[in-house]
């Protein structure tokens, strides 16, 4: 996974900001902190300023800290950083490699969401499409409340090649969409390499990526609602995955 490029963000609060300074995925630029606050006293955040350089560190007043991040979550922490987003796949040797693949999600707070799913999920890499998909930004990482730090991001220019890159390493591609003839979640084998893709707010998954995946599945709703939000439906289906694992 040696070709990334680098998106921008600011992330506040203590435990998105200590999961930041300990990943590899992120570079810090700057670690701004309130002088007497949560984070300035809190001993795993202070831990981990100290392996940094004193020159990205910033002390401040409360009063001028709230000029910049006015709002009580940030526990008197903000950093600027850089996030890799990777272009290349990666190859596998892990067994139990899954990926969860977004076809044009748009929805930062979807994207963040799945994001911090996919960390508590022990999931390899989400990707994502170049062109119509939310990327990397500070409120996709805010909201993945660390998990942007925890999860390779992967970004391709066409879904259908990235699955025969996935084919090539031995891996079970699996659609997920809602109001179709297929298996449901639950009795699908997900316990060695998989894929599992799912498909952006409206349009689902499209028609030749549902062509070439190995299975459907399907969540069955009852006729009161139609469908889930996309990070409700890989929150589902990303534990069930993980339940088969583990069991």
């Amino acid at each position: 996974m040696n070709n990334f490029t680098k998106h921008r963000i600011e992330v506040f609060g203590i435990n998105g900001c200590h999961d930041a300074i300990k990943s590899s995925l992120v570079h810090v630029n700057k670690i701004i902190i309130e002088r007497n606050s949560p984070a300035d006293k809190n001993t795993k955040m202070n831990e981990a300023i100290d392996s940094l350089s004193s020159n990205l560190i910033e002390k401040i007043d409360a009063e001028s800290f709230k000029k910049i991040v006015d709002n009580n979550r940030a526990q008197g922490i903000l950093i600027k950083a850089q996030v890799k987003t990777f272009i290349d796949l990666p190859l596998v040797e892990k067994d139990t490699a899954c990926y969860v693949v977004l076809d044009q999600v748009q929805d930062p707070h979807n994207l963040g969401q799945i994001l911090r799913i996919c960390a508590g999920g022990d999931i390899d890499g989400v990707v994502i499409t170049e062109r119509n998909s939310v990327s990397m930004t500070s409120a996709v990482a805010q909201v993945s409340q660390g998990g942007f730090s925890k999860v390779p991001l992967f970004c391709v220019t066409n879904i259908n090649k990235a699955l025969n890159h996935f084919k090539e390493n031995d891996f079970w591609i699996t659609s997920f969409e809602n109001n179709i003839k297929a298996k449901n979640w639950y009795s699908i084998d997900l316990k060695g390499r998989s894929v599992l893709i799912f498909g952006g707010e409206g349009n689902g998954v499209s028609k030749q990526i549902l062509k070439n995946s190995d299975f459907l599945a399907t969540i069955p709703m009852s006729n009161k609602m139609n469908s889930l939000n996309v990070s409700t439906a890989v929150s589902a289906i990303v534990f069930e995955r993980l339940r088969q694992v583990l069991s």
